[in-house]
C-alpha cells in the first residue's frame, strides 16, 4: 500500500516543523483510535536551511511534552530532492519557505503555508506565518504549538480524506 506523504517545512527543522510533525502524528493516532481504521499517511519534516542530525529545540520538546506528545527522538533533516519528489503535500511555516520550494523545485506545485491551506478566506502574509520561536521563551513556544495545533485541527480531516480516497488499499 502506498502512503500519502505529508511534509512540514520550516527553516532549521528544530522548532516549528518538528512540532507540526508531532502534532499531526498525534492527530492521526486520535483518528485511528476513534475509527479503528489505519490511515495510509506518512508524516515527516525538513528544513530549508537545516543541518542534518540536530535534535528538536529544548522548548519544542517541552511544549510538545506538555500536550502529551514526545518529539525527543526528532533529528533535523535538510530539505532535498528526494523529500520533495516523494511528497504529495508540503506545508510550510511561512511564505518564504514556500517561495524557496517553488524556486528550487518549480515542478512541485502542491506546496502551501500551513495556515493558508484550505482556507476559505485570503490571508495576509503575517497571518500565513507561524513565527520562528528560536531563542525565545517557553511561553512563545507554547503559543506556537497552539497556533500549529489550531491549523491542523482545521485541516486534518481533509488531509485524512485525501489519503483515504487516493492511497488506500
Amino acid at each position: 500500500m502506498d502512503n500519502f506523504q505529508l511534509v512540514f517545512v520550516c527553516t532549521g527543522n528544530i522548532c516549528r516543523s518538528p512540532l507540526a510533525e508531532g502534532i499531526m502524528k498525534d492527530c492521526i493516532l486520535d483518528e485511528i483510535e476513534s475509527g479503528g481504521e489505519p490511515l495510509p499517511i506518512k508524516v515527516s519534516s525538513a528544513g530549508t536551511s537545516a543541518v542534518d542530525g540536530f535534535p528538536a529545540s529544548e522548548y519544542s520538546v517541552e511544549a510538545a511534552a506538555r500536550h502529551g506528545i514526545d518529539i525527543s527522538a526528532h533529528r533535523s533533516t535538510q530539505l532535498s530532492d528526494g523529500i520533495v519528489n516523494a511528497a504529495d503535500l508540503i506545508l510550510t511555516m511561512e511564505p518564504g519557505h514556500t517561495a524557496i520550494i517553488k524556486q528550487y523545485w518549480p515542478g512541485f506545485e502542491n506546496v502551501y503555508e500551513l495556515k493558508s491551506y484550505n482556507s476559505t478566506t485570503p490571508l495576509k502574509i503575517l497571518e500565513m506565518t507561524v513565527i520562528d520561536p528560536i531563542g525565545m521563551s517557553l511561553e512563545i513556544y507554547l503559543n506556537v504549538f497552539d497556533e500549529i495545533k489550531q491549523a491542523l485541527d482545521r485541516i486534518s480531516q481533509s488531509i485524512f480524506a485525501d489519503a483515504r480516497d487516493n492511497f488506500a488499499g
